[in-house]
């Protein structure tokens, strides 16, 4: 990135299923690993962030160079539009992803753990060091610092919200044994209920349960639950509405279904008094109604402004102490040389001479390496020091 501290970002956010059938946004596994390590042996600078609900891609440079990553990560085939930012606006929205502000629901636990997973994935592919990793661990330590000003309710995670909703309910089933199905059945397991799991493999659910049942068995689940907490990574429509609409038929009292996964598990027909459904937009519209994060938004605005200054800053100010410094050090040794000539001292001469050379170099230096790294002013003033101490070339 030379001296300047240049990244651009695209976001592809909360895609639709049609869009995501149209463009194969999603990268994850091998996939992901294989398309990182295809940009990395072309010598360009990645972060790739793919979740359910978003896909996030950044690059160093300006947005030439972020359309070419996307090229390498996608091909030549259409791509939605997508959200462009720039610079420091890259690193607060990214902070504000880490920090769960911009998910459905407000500080959901999981989102933190994806991005750190994605920057380690970029790490070792070699798509991320030096400096663009500073600026993605910096959104991370910033997220992390807005998260503890979150307050631990509902708002921290789906699987809470979908807890408190059959809070009370003494059976519930759970479709999925992913990682959202696991914190939904151990949250409803400490409140007393009973929860029976259904999963694809049944023998590979490793979390506890009261009950784990194969996902053929979900219609009859659909029939005698009174809730039903729906979180499976199924790219389509667990059953059809028709089998929906069987089940409701046959129920004895309403069904509660709460619709986790991203996308949909179900798409239930309008007008059934036997059913009330919740999705995701449902569960945010209510974390949205008890929730205000604007002391939470303006903590990461100042954060990240003073991140970036500090990135900037080393950026642009790093290699003028690097310089000033090595100009210093060689000064100290050629006028050490000269001296000790001149004194025809001995070798423990020669190192009192040195001690006090670099002392007498390192105090003067002191407060100008002081205010360069420190001052928010210190990129502005980096070009003079730089002309003064004889080292322009540096900056």
């Amino acid at each position: 990135m030379n001296s300047e501290l240049s990244i651009a970002g695209a976001s592809f956010a909360h895609p639709g299923v049609d869009a995501l059938e149209r463009v194969p946004l999603s990268l994850s596994g091998t996939g992901l690993q294989e398309s990182l390590e295809h940009v990395a042996a072309l010598g360009v600078d990645v972060f790739v962030l793919s979740t359910c609900l978003r896909v996030e891609v950044v690059t160093t440079g300006c947005e030439r160079a972020l359309e070419r990553a996307l090229r390498l990560l996608y091909g030549d085939g259409p791509l939605p539009d997508p959200v462009v930012r720039r610079d420091r606006d890259v690193l607060e929205h990214l902070t504000r992803i880490a920090a769960g502000l911009e998910s459905p629901i407000i500080g959901e636990q999981e989102i933190l753990g994806q991005m750190r997973a994605a920057i380690e994935a970029g790490k070792d592919a070699g798509t991320i060091g030096g400096v663009f990793g500073r600026v993605l661990d910096a959104a991370v330590g910033e997220a992390r610092a807005a998260r503890k000003s979150l307050v631990e309710s509902a708002a921290g995670s789906m699987a809470i919200i979908a807890a408190d909703i059959a809070n009370g309910t003494e059976r519930v089933g759970v479709f999925g044994a992913g990682k959202m199905a696991h914190a939904a059945t151990d949250l409803l397991r400490s409140r007393g209920t009973h929860v029976t799991v259904y999963a694809r493999r049944p023998d590979a659910v490793s979390f506890p349960t009261d009950g784990v049942r194969p996902m053929a068995d979900a219609p009859i689940a659909l029939e005698t639950f009174p809730v039903i907490i729906s979180a499976t990574s199924s790219k389509r429509e667990l059953f059809s509405p028709d089998v929906l609409d069987g089940a409701l038929d046959r129920r004895p009292s309403p069904l509660t279904l709460i619709d986790l996964a991203m996308p949909p598990d179900f798409v239930p027909r309008t007008g059934s008094d036997r059913l009330v459904y919740l999705n995701l937009d449902d569960l945010a519209d209510r974390t949205q109604r008890f929730h205000d994060q604007s002391g939470v938004d303006q903590q990461v605005t100042r954060g990240v402004g003073d991140r970036w200054i500090r990135l900037e800053n080393n950026q642009k100010v790093g290699p003028v102490i690097a310089a000033m410094l090595d100009e210093a050090n060689r000064a100290v040794d050629e006028e050490v040389r000269r001296f000790a000539g001149r004194l025809d001292a001995n070798p423990d001469q020669i190192e009192v001479l040195e001690q006090l050379a670099n002392t007498v170099a390192h105090r003067v230096l002191h407060r100008p390496l002081s205010f360069l790294s420190s001052s928010e002013h210190g990129a502005a003033a980096a070009p003079m020091c730089a002309e003064m101490f004889g080292v322009a070339d540096a900056n």
